[in-house]
């Protein structure tokens, strides 16, 4: 009978020769375990994604908070100074109206209620 044909002289896969010695095991679980614990811990590469994707919106919150600060100085020092911004904002917000003027209230159309 050849040698092959035989369990004892069969050659087994590499994972299981690997597998059952002691070392190898004990240095797998080791490299497996150290691998968890970088992608997965505190400080690892998924909360690092997570934080730079909040890093981003923080930045991009902080950008457009800027902007609306500018504006708010600019219409701030408008108000302020600008005699023509004093009257707008007067006319629009309280509903004043110069001496002599009419003014015409425009209301919207009824909807058809069959529709």
């Amino acid at each position: 009978m050849p040698p092959y044909a035989s369990t004892k002289h069969r050659r087994q896969p590499k994972i299981i020769r690997v597998l059952k010695s002691r070392t190898s095991t004990i240095l797998i679980a080791a490299v497996l375990f150290v691998m968890m614990y970088f992608m997965f811990s505190t400080k690892g590469f998924l909360s690092r994604y997570d934080l730079e994707d909040e890093l981003q919106e923080k930045e991009n919150r902080v950008t457009e908070l800027n902007r609306d600060i500018q504006r708010l100085t600019l219409e701030r020092n408008l108000l302020k100074d600008d005699k023509a911004t004093i009257e707008h904002v007067a006319r629009e917000t309280h509903g004043m109206i110069k001496p002599g003027e009419v003014v015409y209230r425009i209301l919207p159309a009824e909807q058809e209620k069959g529709k």
